[in-house]
């Protein structure tokens, strides 16, 4: 169905652009050029590519009909498969007084249409566009959340075109602007899939490969092992639900090759022993297709294949200066500070990996180092076996959190993939529960080494309820 708000535009109909089903969206036909010719399916429509040949001088419009074919085509709406009948659309053609006077259907336009809760496609200040959600809609601008990224970068959109100082583009219909990548999934492919340890506001992307796919009219299967996720939709009952774009509920199930030693080893079946499809969370674990625990390939990750080579950060100093390495300035300006980040290589042996010194947190690293050779403590940890002894309800603990971040560490020590790592996730999360470890100053090694065997004592207290 289309529809029109203006002798000078038609309303394009796009199916599930907002949370009523409503993809209206206004189209200029000023608009409707030989240069809006697109290929469809790796085609060109011929009669808009023959006209494009023209010189400038002679530009022709595209005309309604051209414009609807196209539309029609890049929907899938004119294949054999969905097209059961007749495609019937309605133009509503309006004409206004004088240039300068308000359209009398101007509340059609898209713009005018948002609410709370609608799903469309998002532009960042990068430029790129990501599916994202309508979080609050002001009288001029949209506040937005970008599907699988964390809430401090959502952001704040012009709502109508042209308005304003802002260079980004209002939102636009979910899927205009964005790959339909979910629907074409299938066995075998590769997707981003959030790590089960990670914190829900500081997410952490693996590479995941797909091993089997659900349908929409499959009864969803109960997710174990899974990332905290942030957003969360609550329902009538009070509920608290993942969000899920459009509702849909179809699931994949993938495995996750960073994740194998979070989840204790198989047991093999002796009816089947290569059970390769086996869940086992978190290494192979079912996730929602829709949802924000699992991202189209090289969103986070860059698509650039891993060398063997250490990876070192270099900046620029003066000509009569050796570059140095391993750390990166603020703004390229010697002794204006600098960055640890962890850094990508292959360690000289198994766990032989450096910890950056932030600030004067070298008591941190010194007890950090010993703690992982103590091979006891380092696999009980690296296996798995400390999820399901984790204590969420002691008051003496922190609810598990000093724990995960523990293991979160020692995976990223053993994972063979850095050379050189900065504990920032475990300084924070300590600084958060013992506030004299949360700053940059000198500390005693054994203090810190009593707080963090306390505080995973506690977190993994196999005593629920304690008798006194």
């Amino acid at each position: 169905q289309q529809r029109g708000s203006g002798s000078n535009g038609v309303v394009s109909g796009r199916r599930g652009a907002t949370l009523r089903g409503d993809g209206y969206d206004l189209i200029e036909m000023e608009a409707l050029s030989p240069k809006a010719a697109r290929p469809v399916n790796g085609e060109v429509n011929e009669s808009l590519s023959s006209s494009s040949s023209k010189s400038d001088n002679a530009k022709q419009s595209m005309t309604v009909a051209e414009w609807l074919r196209l539309e029609e085509r890049g929907l899938g709406l004119m294949s054999k498969k969905t097209l059961l009948g007749p495609v019937v659309v309605e133009l509503l053609i309006e004409i206004r007084s004088s240039p300068t006077a308000r359209w009398s259907r101007e509340s059609l336009e898209l713009g005018n249409r948002w609410e709370v809760g609608d799903f469309v496609d998002a532009q960042d200040t990068a430029l790129k566009w990501y599916e994202g959600i309508i979080r609050e809609v002001t009288a001029d601008k949209v506040k937005v959340h970008y599907f699988g990224w964390a809430s401090k970068w959502d952001a704040t959109l012009p709502r109508y075109k042209n308005v304003g100082t802002s260079k980004l583009s209002p939102p636009a219909p979910l899927w205009t602007k964005t790959s339909r990548w979910r629907e074409r999934i299938k066995v075998g492919d590769s997707v981003e899939v959030r790590e089960s340890n990670s914190l829900a506001h500081r997410p952490k992307w693996y590479r995941a490969t797909v091993l089997a796919t659900g349908k929409e009219t499959d009864s969803p299967t109960e997710l174990t092992g899974g990332a905290e996720l942030e957003m969360n939709e609550e329902n009538e009952k009070g509920t608290k639900n993942p969000l899920l774009l459009l509702n849909r509920k179809r699931q994949i199930l993938v495995r996750v090759p960073q994740e194998k030693n979070n989840c204790p080893p198989l047991a093999k079946s002796p009816m089947n022993p290569d059970d390769s499809m086996a869940v086992r969370p978190p290494y192979i674990r079912w996730v929602n297709l829709y949802g924000e625990e699992v991202c189209e390939a090289n969103t986070h990750i860059s698509p650039k294949e891993q060398t063997n080579t250490p990876a070192t950060v270099t900046y620029a100093l003066e000509s009569e200066r050796q570059p140095v390495e391993v750390m990166k300035s603020f703004n390229n300006i010697h002794g204006a500070g600098f960055v640890r980040e962890s850094l990508r290589g292959v360690p000289p042996a198994p766990g032989a990996v450096g910890l950056h010194n932030l600030g004067n947190s070298c008591y941190l690293n010194s007890i950090l180092q010993c703690i992982n050779h103590i091979e006891p403590i380092t696999q009980y940890f690296l296996k798995g076996n400390y999820i399901k002894e984790i204590n969420k309800t002691n008051p003496l603990g922190s609810g598990g959190r000093v724990a995960t971040a523990y293991a979160s560490f020692l995976n990223d020590v053993w994972a063979g993939e850095y050379s050189i790592i900065a504990p920032r996730l475990m300084k924070q999360v300590i600084g958060s529960f013992a506030p004299q470890f949360n700053n940059n100053f000198q500390h005693d090694s054994q203090e810190f080494c009593q707080f963090l065997m306390d505080g995973l004592h506690e977190d993994l207290n196999r005593v629920k309820s304690k008798p006194y």
